[in-house]
């Protein structure tokens, strides 16, 4: 049976592992950002979060001879920057954490112009949510922001985490229960 083709990303990777600095430069560019929104979210502070992506690329560009195409990049290089963002909470200890602020473009707004108190409901609603996801297991956040900020499906993320799909199904599902007692004031009868 012939191999599955490479995606691009798996490409450039496989490109980098054999000297071509400018198939890595690629892959930075597209995952900078990425990589630098994942870690604000989980751990809550900017230049923390641009410290754990730099770092997380330079893991990868040290392991570009050992890379083998086995699932996408993307999963590939979300465990190493999964992993690295786990080692920043444990080493600055959970008491610290504090989740980033979500940007008003990942809440819809109903209307275009919301009331002034509208606009205060979901100011409240914002801070809710911000201090319950803040409260999750970390495991259960981080199944959460791959699924809701970075649009990964239950496979990738079990590959990310290194779980089976039941085990991602399950972080999900307590995590999204969690949320609706702790968010059930705001949550329509």
């Amino acid at each position: 049976m012939p191999a599955a083709p490479l995606d691009d990303d798996a490409a450039l990777m496989v490109r980098a592992g054999r000297g071509d600095q400018e198939a890595f430069g690629l892959l930075v560019e597209r995952y900078r950002v990425r990589a630098v929104s994942f870690a604000y979210r989980f751990l809550g502070d900017r230049q923390t979060a641009e410290d754990i992506a730099q770092e997380a690329f330079v893991r990868a560009y040290e392991s570009r001879h050992r890379y083998r195409p086995r699932a996408a990049f993307a999963t590939w290089f979300y465990q190493i920057l999964t992993n690295l963002c786990l080692n920043e909470v444990r080493r600055r200890g959970r008491e610290e954490r504090a989740l980033a602020p979500v940007a008003p473009s990942d809440v819809d707004l109903p209307g275009a112009s919301p009331s002034p108190e509208d606009e205060l409901h979901w100011q409240d609603l914002h801070a809710a949510v911000q201090r319950a996801l803040a409260e999750l297991p970390d495991r259960q956040r981080i199944a959460v922001i791959l699924q809701r900020f970075e649009a990964l499906d239950y496979a990738e993320i079990a590959r990310v985490m290194g779980v089976s799909r039941g085990v991602v199904d399950g972080l999900l599902s307590r995590a999204k229960e969690t949320l609706r007692q702790r968010l059930s004031e705001f949550l329509e009868p």
